[in-house]
């Protein structure tokens, strides 16, 4: 009898885990760090005048990461990506959530964006609520590498 309790432990577990899978589920969203000319990037500040950010949003079903990326940054800050944009490297978004990070040299405004609630910031001198993350992973995606040399 005492050796039935280990396998049926383990019977409990991944019985469990497959219920998680199901009922929790995994999201994916995409940030973009878009850099103008003079090497400053793009943040946007959250609703309500919250923090400033990189634009990011969730990828819709039977959406793919890039076209995610280009629906957030036309949508959140008003610009079209041209050419191909860069996905740097992945990073997880809470306890669910995976988030691709794409660096965006090419790109033009499609619409008025100047200003508050759109702004390029140097690199140096990131705005002082960006999170301390955040602030690592736009130094990352600065070095300029791809995802298969982080």
């Amino acid at each position: 009898m005492k050796e039935d309790i280990p396998l049926l432990g383990r019977l409990v577990v991944r019985a469990f885990q497959r219920y998680w899978r199901l009922v929790r589920g995994l999201s994916l969203s995409v940030e973009g760090c878009v850099v103008d000319e003079a090497g400053c990037v793009l943040m946007v500040r959250e609703e309500n005048g919250g923090n400033w950010e990189l634009p990011r949003g969730n990828v819709r079903e039977n959406e793919n990461l890039e076209s995610a990326l280009r629906r957030v940054l036309r949508e959140a800050a008003g610009i079209e990506v041209n050419g191909q944009p860069q996905l740097s490297f992945f990073h997880a978004a809470g306890a669910n959530g995976q988030t691709g990070s794409y660096l965006v040299r090419n790109w033009r405004p499609i619409t008025g964006w100047e200003g508050e609630p759109r702004r390029f910031f140097p690199e140096k001198a990131l705005p002082g609520d960006t999170a301390g993350e955040q602030a690592e992973r736009i130094r990352r995606l600065l070095q300029d590498r791809t995802i298969s040399q982080v």
